[in-house]
């Protein structure tokens, strides 16, 4: 599944390649990158062999090339090349050696295909050949943990077939010889293996370091330069910690702090009794006074006194007046802080970016990078969006303004999903949903108008091109529908209660009790039907290129790239 622009051209140049027996004088299907066939050509092959639809196209092996499809022919799957010659005939309910998550390994592809029959699975080979009979329970393989570098996409993998039957387990080597037991997967001669020492851990590890006692006390830290902090108790009741110079072993400041933290290589802020000051390695105060605070934080420090806060420099060099109130979220750039009772920003040096004007200032962290990605101001209830120059993104105030990569979200295999954090990702932040006025629209990206402020509901789906909005009924809550972002245009009419996107270009929609599936066309292509609650539900599921499954507890369809859709119920 994996470089088929590079297998096509490598077909482009291969002059005769005998897939088996008479195949190689057999024209070649005309696909595109994709192994789509045209609408004309995938039609045309339908008619003539009386297929109900067929997959695109893939390489599922390169030595020999194989390019195969599965083909569907009275709701039973077989497989065809690329030159339309059935490699097997239409049998099988499965051909899960061919499924997307079990083809796609790292190092080749799977020389078998288990293939089940209703409840039985056999295996076969991938030119067609029966190596296992339909008589297990389940067959899968094992592969080879570590293959050489120049087999990538070229070697089969299976190394160990499993076949369980019963309360038994059988092995078998790829070829279908019967294993007295379970052996090293190096069997398969057909690969080379070579030991991979990328994870193995020397199991020579340093042991714990025992606590290292002084005649001042324990050493609690080393630092530069042969100091230590130490600490020990003091009066037989209270441990203290101090400083000492290990070559000299001098006891540079007494074991009287609560705690000495070290703020830079040479600098330590000592704490007593609720009291701050800051020196050097030496015991020196470097500055004069005894504070409140002092706190070391990327590239200033904040220094509190007489309940304000000032930033300094790293060099102690004050940078403002003492007159933060409090200090917010905090990147390296920036700080949100508090001055009587109003909000701004400052950068590290102190200087003022967004004024101090606001009733309430929140950041958004970018979630991939470093520091903030633009900051919400809130004003009597109102937002508005500042980038990280102090400059206004949004053209109005909002009563609500919030990046849709920052909402949990429903996903198509579980229940809410809850992004990493909360923080914004430019690259797949797809549009900020606003509310004025308790009306609901979309802005772009860009911060522009994307979708009208006009709904009375607006939640987001787990599709990117769609959102979930609502009508507000007085009888029943509200009506949702689904809608288009692209084109401002609802798909269904306004009389459904819950969506949920299934994959692909398909969403689950339920009303009244009963549970449906529609297409990105709103055409519902699988009819209502009860549901007794949300996990009685539809799955769906890319098994091959180009040939999506959607399933459920009563009903099971196949549908193509073409959009072929096939209810596989045996009646």
């Amino acid at each position: 599944m994996t470089n088929f622009s590079f297998l096509l051209k490598t077909l482009v140049f291969c002059l005769a390649i005998g897939f088996f027996g008479t195949a190689s004088a057999q024209k070649k299907l005309h696909y595109n990158s994709k192994g789509e066939l045209s609408k004309a050509d995938y039609q045309a092959l339908l008619k003539s062999k009386k297929y109900q639809a067929v997959s695109a196209f893939d390489t599922v092996s390169t030595k020999p090339l194989l390019v195969y499809a599965i083909y569907i022919k009275n709701k039973k799957l077989g497989i065809l090349n690329d030159s339309g010659i059935e490699v097997t005939p239409a049998l099988y309910d499965g051909i899960e050696g061919m499924n997307i998550g079990y083809t796609t390994v790292m190092f080749g592809f799977h020389e078998n295909f288990p293939v089940k029959i209703g409840k039985k699975y056999g295996l076969i080979s991938n030119l067609g050949k029966v190596i296992l009979p339909m008589e297990y329970d389940y067959i899968r393989g094992l592969e080879k943990k570590s293959i050489k570098r120049k087999h990538k996409k070229e070697a089969v993998v299976d190394s160990i077939i499993i076949a369980q039957k019963g309360d038994q387990e059988h092995y078998f080597s790829p070829k279908g010889k019967l294993l007295k037991k379970k052996t090293d997967p190096s069997l398969n001669e057909s690969i080379e293996v070579v030991e991979d020492n990328r994870y193995n851990y020397s199991s020579d590890r340093t042991p714990k370091e025992q606590a290292e006692i002084t005649p001042h006390g324990t050493i609690n830290k080393k630092l530069e330069n042969g100091y230590a902090i130490v600490s020990g108790k003091v009066d037989g009741k209270n441990f203290r910690q101090g400083l000492v110079h290990l070559p000299s072993n001098e006891l540079i400041l007494p074991l009287e702090y609560n705690y000495l933290i070290q703020s830079q290589p040479d600098k330590l802020i000592g704490i007593k009794d609720k009291a701050y000051t800051i020196m050097d390695y030496k015991g020196n105060l470097l500055l004069p006074d005894v504070y409140e605070g002092i706190e070391g934080f990327n590239k200033v420090y904040k220094i509190k006194k007489g309940g304000k806060t000032a930033l300094y420099s790293n060099d102690l060099k004050p940078l403002t007046e003492f007159v933060f109130d409090y200090f917010g979220s905090s990147g390296p750039d920036f700080m949100i802080a508090k001055i009587a009772n109003k909000f701004g920003v400052v950068d590290s040096q102190g200087k003022e970016i967004v004024p101090f004007v606001h009733q309430r200032i929140e950041g958004y962290f970018k979630r991939y990078g470093s520091g903030f990605a633009f900051f919400k101001t809130i004003n009597d209830r109102l937002e508005t969006l500042i980038d990280t120059n102090g400059k206004l993104l949004t053209a109005e105030a909002y009563e609500e303004i919030t990046p849709e990569c920052t909402i949990e979200e429903h996903s198509p295999y579980g229940e809410m999903t809850m992004p990493i954090d909360h923080d914004y990702d430019a690259k797949n932040n797809h549009y900020f949903i606003v509310r004025k006025e308790n009306k609901y629209g979309l802005l772009s990206n860009d911060f522009k108008p994307l979708v009208p402020i006009e709904y009375d509901y607006l939640e987001k789906s787990y599709h990117k091109d769609f959102v979930i909005v609502g009508k507000l009924n007085s009888k029943r809550g509200k009506d949702l529908s689904l809608l288009n972002i692209a084109t401002n245009t609802t798909i269904l009419p306004y009389s459904y209660y819950h969506f949920k996107y299934l994959g692909g270009t398909y969403f689950m929609i339920y009303q009244n009790g009963q549970m449906a599936v529609c297409n990105f066309k709103g055409e519902i292509i699988i009819p209502l039907d009860k549901h007794t609650d949300f996990s009685d539900r539809y799955y769906y599921d890319t098994i091959y290129r180009g040939l999506n499954r959607i399933d459920g507890r009563k009903r099971y369809y196949l549908i193509d790239y073409q959009g072929t859709q096939i209810d596989m119920r045996v009646n």
